[in-house]
């Protein structure tokens, strides 16, 4: 008796609009099923179907949460913060929320994450942290961490991240004191120490683990997923040379894993990488600066350094358009351009076209310095 084959009764056409439908790390265990499906994501034609279903599950499932810093280099002029809530079909609903101040002494701070519609922010530098609802108006100040007494040190806190463990129902907060021998901070810390915060018991606690510092580079370096806060670093591999890793953080077991980060443009030294949420899976916005491409790769699996998958390659962009910030909306890149303009611009990864510009223009001018990041703004638990 023959075996009837019930793969080959389903036309390819069909079969490849499913197969669009599915996660990365499915599309990776189904390589195996026939040939052609061997490298579906190197289809052309397969990766437009692919990030058109991207674009109609994220439409309008979230909207961009701005913040925007105004330093002067005058210590006695006080620094400005704004913070505007982007939404709509060409995110031209702009709502300005007023942020509120961490303490008496300090300002709003800086936006670390945004997760079920609850707004961590802190102040760089110091160990003021706030979480705030802007729908509910609840805000918080928490608490300072553990503080170890290393004399001959000096103490640094760096926030790692904030999200939702929706094992204990519970809202968390992981952040690296460490100590150098100077003021220095780029220098190599002689102790780490790893703490987390429990909102729904009011307490930071020691972690005994040592992981991977996040790079020192604002935002772009952490993502929060589904219970996991994610960041990357450098870090020493077994041969001496230095790697590019993801550290993957769990909020409910309170470990972690790590995935290399193995591509590199060759001798290019100059890039950039913004690490975001697609379609439910971390994903890394490469820039390089040797041609002004960028790469979209995404992680199928935590750990697993070869299920990282490179869905576009995009440019050459102009040179003020090297430092893409985010996914939107519409699964489309946002850049600042950094010109005279001073626009944020839609960038649509199929047609290779800008959808439109973003215009919220910025106040670059005399002795202030500028800085800002953008959020996905998720809504809240029902």
């Amino acid at each position: 008796m023959q075996m009837t084959n019930h793969s080959d009764q389903i036309p390819n056409d069909l079969a490849l609009e499913i197969l669009a439908k599915l996660p990365v790390k499915s599309l990776k265990r189904f390589n195996c099923v026939r040939k052609s499906w061997l490298n579906l994501l190197e289809n052309p034609d397969f990766k437009s179907m692919y990030y058109e279903n991207l674009k109609s599950k994220t439409a309008h499932s979230s909207s961009l949460l701005l913040w925007r810093s105004f330093y002067h280099g005058d210590k006695n002029v006080p620094s400005e913060n704004n913070v505007h809530l982007l939404s709509g079909e060409r995110y031209e609903n702009m709502v300005t929320l007023a942020l509120p101040t961490l303490v008496e002494s300090y300002d709003p701070g800086e936006l670390l994450e945004c997760v079920n519609g609850i707004i961590c922010h802190y102040e760089r530098g110091s160990e003021v942290i706030g979480l705030w609802n802007p729908k509910t108006d609840e805000r918080k100040i928490i608490p300072p961490g553990i503080n170890d007494d290393e004399p001959g040190f000096d103490r640094h806190v760096s926030v790692h991240g904030f999200g939702y463990d929706n094992v204990n129902d519970d809202y968390k907060v992981i952040q690296c004191v460490y100590y150098n021998y100077s003021q220095m901070l780029f220098e190599e810390p002689v102790l780490r120490i790893w703490q987390i915060y429990s909102l729904k018991f009011n307490y930071w606690k020691k972690l005994d683990i040592e992981m991977t510092m996040k790079e020192n580079v604002d935002k772009a370096s952490i993502a929060y997923l589904n219970g996991v806060c994610h960041w990357w670093g450098s870090e020493f591999a077994t041969n001496g040379l230095e790697e590019q890793v993801l550290v993957s953080f769990n909020l409910s077991t309170e470990t972690f894993r790590t995935t290399s980060i193995v591509w590199v443009q060759e001798n290019d030294y100059s890039f950039t990488r913004t690490l975001v949420v697609l379609n439910e899976s971390v994903t890394l916005i490469s820039s390089f600066a040797q041609n002004n491409l960028i790469e979209i790769s995404i992680l199928g699996e935590v750990g697993v350094k070869e299920s990282w998958v490179k869905l576009f390659t995009l440019g050459p962009f102009p040179s003020e358009w090297r430092y893409p910030m985010r996914m939107g909306n519409k699964c489309d890149v946002i850049f600042y351009i950094r010109d005279d303009s001073n626009e944020l611009a839609s960038f649509d990864v199929i047609t290779g076209k800008v959808i439109h510009n973003i215009n919220i223009k910025t106040r670059m001018f005399g002795t202030w310095i500028y800085k800002e990041s953008l959020l996905s703004f998720t809504k809240e638990i029902n």
